[in-house]
């Protein structure tokens, strides 16, 4: 059976009735996700998913603390199924606010996280499109057949954020 993942669901679930599984580490109010569990130890078999999201998670991790997280959506993903990482592109973000075209808020909350009670809502990590491509990459543990930019094709039922400010990458298994 395939399943199709949105790891990290926090606030923004994806439609289960079109095969999406929501899991996340914690669950609030308002973002409760279908599994309660860390990604570095997804519940599901290997090769058991066609398509996994980590929309906006990523830049929750320190440094090097995402490995386990690829590690297992590689290991879930079955060959030629596609991981899916949406970050904040802080080079981006950082030259629109240097210019004056976004205001201290909106460069804040992407570079420091909306804090929503917990450590985990905060960001500890930035991106670029070159640094996420060395984070897919560099580690010997997930070989991709290809990372690329994301297409920005409809995926349905997942509800994905899409602006100028957005680094959307997808690696292929």
């Amino acid at each position: 059976m395939d399943v199709k993942i949105n790891c990290g669901s926090g606030q923004r679930r994806f439609d289960v009735s079109l095969g999406w599984v929501n899991v996340d580490l914690v669950s609030r109010e308002g973002q409760v996700p279908d599994i309660i569990a860390d990604g570095a130890v997804l519940p599901f078999d290997s090769a058991s998913s066609s398509l996994v999201v980590l929309h906006h998670v990523l830049e929750h991790f320190g440094c090097g603390e995402a490995d386990g997280l690829i590690r297992e959506c590689h290991r879930v993903l079955q060959p030629g199924g596609s991981l899916l990482v949406f970050v904040p592109d802080l080079w981006k973000l950082a030259q629109r606010w240097m210019i004056g075209e976004i205001d201290d808020y909106i460069y804040c909350v992407n570079l420091y996280g909306a804090y929503q009670g917990d450590p985990g809502s905060r960001h500890y990590w930035g991106v670029r499109r070159q640094s996420l491509v060395r984070a897919l990459s560099g580690n010997d543990f997930a070989r991709w057949s290809q990372i690329k930019p994301f297409d920005w094709r409809l995926i349905p039922g997942a509800d994905l954020a899409k602006d100028w400010w957005i680094c959307a990458m997808e690696a292929v298994k």
